[in-house]
């Protein structure tokens, strides 16, 4: 049986993890520290002030230098005079709470948003009848859509970043060889055959263009080697000399995620 609804986009994700895109609510999630942080402040503000009382009274003086004078005031008579360390208790448990939401949102912001391609191929196949067919109906059926999330969004496992060229290729070519004649000798994925869709390694193209790239980029010091011996005039030369330094330089940019240092002392030598 063909699953329906959340069901639904949970198998896609399943299957291709850079697809599980899902709002982080920074907004939600800040305004909760907020009120955690205001809350402890007032707590704090009780303490210092149970805390002043305290050391004026004979019987506590010794609360602030002493913990077990301290915790065991809570088992005298007198109920105000375990107030201080009740209060310190309150305090331990909102902390705990506090600091717990405080390293999940350092957590979710350093997440990184899902790439490009990716959210509007998934919020394309949310739209398409023969893929998710708008398997939402409820308030959070624009999740993915809406302009007021663009910023909120964050990939679970978002693709590794290739060079210019690679994700040109990926994002660019390769979906419009499919679409020509590449989709005649592709099956489509075993999990969901009726979609159509077809699944490419980028592993493999990645590994393919690293091997070009390599190559070209050693052919072209070469190459205006060739095309200098057969120039004799010598404006015309250090013309050639500069063209071909800075195509050197353009295809490591391009084909390469070298940083720029390195680019310098490759294009140097």
């Amino acid at each position: 049986m063909a699953s329906e609804g959340y069901a639904k986009i949970a198998t896609l994700m399943s299957h291709h993890s850079e697809l599980a895109i899902f709002r982080r609510f920074n907004k939600l999630n800040l305004q909760n520290l907020l009120y955690l942080q205001a809350e402890l402040t007032h707590l704090e503000d009780e303490l210092n002030c149970l805390a002043e009382r305290d050391k004026d009274d004979p019987n506590r003086r010794f609360h602030s230098k002493d913990w077990w004078s301290l915790a065991v005031s809570s088992n005298e008579e007198d109920e105000s005079s375990g107030e201080q360390w009740e209060k310190v208790l309150d305090i331990r448990e909102k902390l705990k709470e506090y600091n717990d939401y405080l390293a999940q949102q350092v957590f979710l912001s350093n997440q990184q948003p899902p790439k490009a391609y990716d959210l509007n191929f998934f919020t394309g196949w949310l739209k398409r009848s023969k893929w998710g067919n708008n398997p939402l109906r409820g308030l959070d059926h624009d999740t993915w859509s809406s302009p007021r999330n663009s910023h909120d969004l964050i990939a679970i496992q978002r693709r590794s970043s290739t060079d210019p060229f690679s994700q040109w290729l990926c994002n660019k070519i390769i979906p419009c060889l499919h679409r020509k004649f590449l989709g005649r000798f592709k099956k489509p994925m075993a999990d969901d055959p009726e979609s159509q869709i077809c699944n490419y390694r980028e592993g493999r193209i990645a590994k393919t263009m690293d091997v070009l790239s390599t190559v070209i980029a050693s052919m072209l010091p070469i190459t205006s080697i060739v095309i200098l011996y057969f120039v004799s005039n010598t404006l015309d030369r250090l013309g050639i000399a500069v063209a071909f330094t800075g195509l050197f330089a353009l295809c490591l940019v391009m084909t390469t995620r070298a940083r720029r240092v390195e680019i310098f002392a490759a294009t140097s030598a």
